[in-house]
C-alpha cells in the first residue's frame, strides 16, 4: 500500500506538538550535543599534540582538561538522567574559555577566535528556556570576540609560534570552524526536512488507522485520473462500510469501536497492492483506489477484503467482536469523473446492504435506472 511520506524520525514526530520555530527540541538537541562533542573531542585532541610538540605546556595542559570536558559532555548528553543545559553550559564556558586562554598565550594570528563564533548558532536553535538565558548567551559570545578582537588583535603575545607553526594553525582553525559549520548546517538541514515531512504526515494521514486521510487520497485519485485520461486503461475503485459499525459504538462504546477500525484497517492494508492507495475515507467507510485495474479485477481485491474482515478474530473486554464489511466496486467508465465513479460504488455498497450486507456488489451489475441516480445525485439514494 502507498504511503502518504516516507519514515520520519520519531522524535521530531513526537516534538511537533510542543515545538517552537526554528529550533530543535530537548531529545534532538541531545543528538546535536553527542555529535559537537565528539568533534570538538577529537579536535583538542588534536591541538594537545600540537602544543606538546610546540612546547606550550599551558595549553597542552588545558587541553587535557577539554578533551575530558567533551567526553563528560558526549555521555551526559547521552543519558535522559541529565539535564541537557547542564552538558550546553560546560560546552559554552569550554568554548569561550579555551578561545579567549590560546588567543592571549599564542596571538589573535592562531585563529582560535573563530570557535567563539560556533556558540551563537547552536544557542540560536537550542531549546534552552527562558529565551532571556539564549538572548544573554548571544550577547556574551559577541561581546566576548569583540573584546577579543580590541585587545589581542594586535598585541604581541606571550609565546610567539614560529610563523610556518602559527600559519598552519590558524588554516587549521579556520578549517576546523568550516567543518564544524557545516555539521551544523547540515543537522539542522536534515532537522528542517524531517519536520516537514512529520507535518506532511500528519496532514495526510488519520490518526487513529495510520492510512491516508479523505484530503491525502483525493489528491491520488486526482493524479491517477489525470493518468487514465493520458491513456492508463483502467482505474477502479472500491468502497468497504463497516456493517451494524453504529450498533458496537452504541453497544460496546468508542474503545471498542475504535478497536475495530484499528484492525480492520490492517486487515485491509494486507489485502492491496503497494501501488494501490487505501484510506479511511470517513467514519466507517473506507476507500481503495486501484489503477490499471479492470472491473474483474477490483471485484476479486474486493472479495479478497471482505474475507480478510470476515476472518478478524477480536476481543473487547473479555468479549468477542465479530466484524464484516460491505463493499461496493467500479472502474471509471469514458466521459466520468472519478466523483461519479465513486457514487456509483457507493450506490452498489447500499445495494449490498440491502441484500443482507457482509458481501461484494459491482456498480456495473446494478439497474441502469438506479446507476443513473447514483452517479448524478448520490444523496437521492433512499437509506438502507
Amino acid at each position: 500500500m502507498s504511503t502518504p511520506s516516507g519514515t520520519t524520525d520519531p522524535i521530531v514526530l513526537r516534538s511537533l506538538n510542543t515545538a517552537h520555530l526554528g529550533e530543535v527540541q530537548p531529545e534532538t538537541f541531545r543528538k546535536l550535543m553527542q555529535g559537537i562533542a565528539a568533534i570538538a573531542a577529537l579536535t583538542h585532541l588534536s591541538f594537545l599534540c600540537v602544543f606538546l610538540w610546540a612546547g606550550v605546556d599551558l595549553l597542552a595542559l588545558v587541553n587535557v582538561g577539554s578533551v575530558a570536558c567533551y567526553v563528560w559532555v558526549f555521555f551526559v548528553s547521552r543519558s535522559p538522567r541529565y539535564r541537557i543545559e547542564t552538558a550546553w553550559t560546560a560546552t559554552v564556558l569550554e568554548v569561550l574559555g579555551h578561545a579567549v586562554l590560546a588567543t592571549f598565550v599564542i596571538g589573535w594570528g592562531s585563529g582560535f577566535h573563530h570557535y567563539i563564533l560556533l556558540v551563537i548558532p547552536v544557542a540560536v536553535v537550542s531549546p534552552i528556556r527562558p529565551l532571556a538565558l539564549k538572548a544573554a548567551t548571544v550577547l556574551a559570545v559577541a561581546l566576548t570576540y569583540i573584546v577579543l578582537d580590541a585587545t589581542l588583535r594586535h598585541r604581541v603575545p606571550p609565546h610567539v609560534l614560529p610563523a610556518a607553526v602559527q600559519e598552519g594553525l590558524y588554516y587549521f582553525n579556520v578549517f576546523g570552524t568550516m567543518l564544524i559549520l557545516t555539521f551544523l548546517a547540515g543537522c539542522y538541514y536534515y532537522l528542517i526536512n524531517q519536520a516537514h515531512a512529520a507535518l506532511r504526515e500528519l496532514a495526510t494521514t488519520d490518526p487513529l488507522t495510520q492510512l491516508r486521510n479523505r484530503r491525502s487520497i483525493t489528491e491520488a485519485i486526482r493524479r491517477e485520473e489525470a493518468r487514465v485520461q493520458r491513456g492508463v486503461p483502467y482505474l477502479s475503485f472500491v468502497l468497504c462500510d463497516l456493517d451494524h459499525f453504529k450498533s458496537i459504538n452504541d453497544t460496546r462504546g468508542h474503545d471498542a469501536g475504535d478497536l475495530v477500525l484499528k484492525a480492520v484497517s490492517a486487515a485491509l492494508s494486507k489485502g492491496v497492492r503497494d501501488v494501490d492507495f487505501l484510506a479511511r475515507w470517513g467514519g466507517e467507510e473506507f476507500l481503495a483506489v486501484l489503477p490499471d485495474t479492470n472491473g474483474d479485477g477490483a471485484a476479486l481485491v474486493a472479495e479478497r477484503l471482505r474475507e480478510f474482515v470476515a476472518a478478524l478474530e477480536l476481543t473487547h473486554d473479555g468479549q468477542p467482536l465479530r466484524v464484516t464489511t460491505t463493499l461496493g466496486v467500479a472502474t471509471l467508465r469514458e466521459g466520468e469523473t472519478a466523483e461519479q465513479a465513486i457514487a456509483r460504488a457507493d450506490a452498489a455498497l447500499y445495494e449490498g446492504k440491502r441484500g443482507g450486507r457482509n458481501r461484494v456488489v459491482r456498480a456495473d451489475a446494478l439497474p441502469v435506472a438506479r446507476a443513473a441516480v447514483a452517479a448524478v445525485h448520490p444523496a437521492e439514494l433512499p437509506a438502507v
